[in-house]
């Protein structure tokens, strides 16, 4: 149950473990093919495989679901926002009278150290009516989805914690058949800590990432070019895949739980760090609009594909928040959203954007052209094609770095990305 990835990956892992299980939440109702996404992708078409041999049965609302023939309810939200954690709260509040007795309910999410006890477990007591160890199992689990493919999230260790209980517990048998490798600790706050402070390793070094590519372009280097001779050693390729998706998690939760004096000034600092990375896309563009010699009111700028650029790309479609940022500068804007069926997208963006289902056709015209497309889509960018279509001076910002330099340049357009270094101001 939950409204997070972690909670689809959990259910087809469950069900291809021979295990059936309800899942309950907003998955498989988009129509979307997520092929930015390859874990989702596959996680939504085991879904579709598993939902129609009876081993998952998908549940929009909790209330709808069964709990008396429940006998493992796992929450799969994060402890993140306040909006999250009251809706989970909440949740857990009108769960509780319905548990049947000797249920086990795991907490998945992320959050803050003692949380689990704090909260979850106090709420399922007050209202309840029920004692954790006497009349069911409690359990905590952190699970994070950063990206990567169904199999290595299954292959990632695992930590387990649980309350102390009298009652027989066969949530741990269940789990070593979907997860191979799977730590204990009698802990529970240990193993929230491990899960956060995972998370925020992440993202201190997405941004870290992030800061270096900023130095790059201020000394006319290329970022690219410095990761590749030192990988191995400290650096990475920047990759957009997971930047602005869910991005933000663990920091947004170690920050909440702390006073601001005492917060960590690191983690203060990649948070911010990260959730510039929005602004940094928006100036890259409008460095490559002046190069170009064109303003942003009145320009031309073709989206093409929405990777990093979406905080729920998992799930329902939204609206890219760069769109609204490129509108309010007077710009006119052009998504080819490069999935299945643009109608969704129609609707939300309304006057904000044109919505075309030819890739050619979106960049007609444009004097900028955002590339947002994950590496499978490569093939069907050819950057001789989209120069003859777009206006000269013409520019392309390669986020996904899916297009060949040389190959841009050669066709007479301005190439650039971030991390990319460049004199122009």
């Amino acid at each position: 149950m939950g409204d997070n990835p972690e909670a689809l990956l959990l259910s087809v892992l469950y069900a291809e473990a021979g295990i059936p299980n309800y899942l309950v939440g907003p998955f498989g109702d988009d129509g979307r093919t997520h092929q930015n996404r390859p874990g989702i992708e596959e996680a939504l078409w085991l879904l579709g495989i598993f939902a129609k041999s009876g081993r998952i049965r998908v549940i929009p609302d909790y209330h709808q679901l069964p709990l008396s023939q429940v006998t493992t309810l796992i929450l799969a939200t994060h402890a993140s926002t306040s909006g999250h954690t009251s809706g989970l709260e909440m949740t857990v509040r009108n769960l509780a009278g319905g548990l049947a007795p000797g249920t086990t309910v795991a907490f998945t999410g992320l959050c803050r150290p003692h949380y689990t006890a704090s909260i979850v477990k106090s709420t399922i007591e007050k209202h309840g009516g029920v004692k954790v160890g006497a009349d069911i199992n409690l359990c905590y689990m952190p699970l994070f989805w950063a990206g990567e493919k169904i199999r290595e999230f299954k292959e990632r260790p695992k930590v387990l914690a649980r309350f102390e209980c009298a009652l027989a517990n066969d949530f741990q048998e269940e789990l070593l058949r979907v997860f191979p490798t799977l730590s204990l600790t009698s802990k529970v706050e240990v193993a929230e800590a491990s899960g956060l402070f995972s998370a925020v390793n992440r993202e201190v070094a997405r941004a870290l990432e992030l800061e270096l590519a900023k130095m790059s372009e201020c000394n006319g280097i290329n970022y690219d070019e410095v990761s590749e001779l030192c990988r191995g050693d400290w650096a990475t390729p920047l990759s957009a895949a997971s930047s602005s998706d869910r991005g933000s998690i663990g920091t947004a939760i170690a920050l909440s739980s702390l006073h601001r004096k005492k917060a960590p000034r690191l983690v203060r600092a990649a948070h911010s760090t990260n959730e510039e990375y929005h602004s940094q896309i928006v100036e890259m563009i409008r460095r490559a609009l002046n190069h170009c010699g064109q303003p942003f009111r009145r320009s031309r700028i073709a989206i093409l594909g929405t990777d990093g650029l979406l905080r729920n790309s998992w799930s329902r479609p939204e609206s890219p928040a760069i769109i609204e940022s490129l509108r309010k500068r007077g710009a006119q804007i052009t998504l080819y959203p490069a999935e299945t069926g643009s109608h969704p997208w129609v609707q939300m963006l309304g006057e904000n954007a044109r919505v075309e289902n030819s890739l050619l056709r979106a960049v007609a015209k444009a004097n900028c052209t955002l590339v947002a497309l994950p590496k499978s889509s490569a093939t069907e960018l050819d950057a001789e094609q989209i120069a003859t279509e777009m206006n000269r001076p013409g520019a392309i910002c390669d986020l996904t770095r899916v297009l060949q330099a040389s190959n841009v340049e050669r066709a007479g357009l301005f190439y650039t990305t971030i991390g990319r270094g460049t004199l122009d101001g």
